[in-house]
């Protein structure tokens, strides 16, 4: 019964940590695909 909960309590850790890990790593998209060179814009498109 204790190696069970030490694994229930491991696995909270381990989730916890990742979600911690991965909320400071994402950027939102604006940020992370912008340039200094190109810029695309939906209204300029024409068909």
């Amino acid at each position: 019964m204790k190696a069970f909960i030490a694994g229930i309590v491991a696995a909270l850790v381990i989730a916890i940590g990742a979600a911690v890990i991965l909320e400071n790593i994402n950027q939102p998209a604006e940020m992370a695909f912008t340039t200094q060179s190109v810029r695309v814009s939906a209204e300029n498109h024409q068909n």
